[in-house]
């Protein structure tokens, strides 16, 4: 690891430095407020190197806008670990007849994640199937895709992820 989170965990030293840096609303604006005051640097998250410009401004805003919705107390506990930008395929079984809901319902059986580097190159990440299903159980039609950005974070001593989309709309 390159960097370390805040060193600052003192509520009121904290806030006394977005008051030294004349943020009286405590809303950090850009990624050197994050480095000045929380005292990590957004550019140095595992990841980082491997994003599109397009996908470092996306996960700088995100940085930001994130930060910005939590409380201080959160806040100086926070800084992301890791960024990729991600393709998730969900696999799902060919329609079976569900008694209960009285129509054909494919399930989601699986989930698999390819990290897409700005070099054109590709990483498997992650892959899984439900316990009792095979690749066989999948139906290549139902297959579906989407692409974002993974962050996770290291937030009040836990490790948590989220999906970022373009829109910085995050779950």
């Amino acid at each position: 690891m390159r960097r370390k989170p805040t060193n600052r965990t003192s509520y009121r030293e904290v806030t006394a430095l977005y008051q030294h840096y004349g943020i009286h609303d405590y809303m950090l604006r850009t990624i050197e407020d994050v480095k000045n005051i929380h005292n990590f640097d957004v550019t140095e998250t595992t990841g980082y190197e491997d994003l599109t410009e397009e996908n470092k401004r996306i996960f700088e805003a995100y940085v930001l806008r994130h930060m910005n919705s939590v409380g201080m107390n959160t806040k100086i506990t926070m800084w992301p670990k890791s960024v990729h930008f991600v393709r998730e395929y969900s696999y799902c079984t060919a329609p079976e007849w569900d008694e209960y809901e009285k129509k054909n319902i494919r399930w989601e059986i699986g989930r698999e994640y390819i990290i897409l580097k700005a070099n054109g190159r590709t990483r498997k990440f992650k892959k899984y199937l439900d316990d009792d299903r095979t690749e066989a159980d999948i139906d290549k039609s139902a297959t579906t895709e989407k692409e974002f950005l993974r962050v996770d974070w290291r937030m009040n001593g836990e490790n948590i992820w989220f999906h970022v989309s373009k829109e910085l709309e995050y779950y």
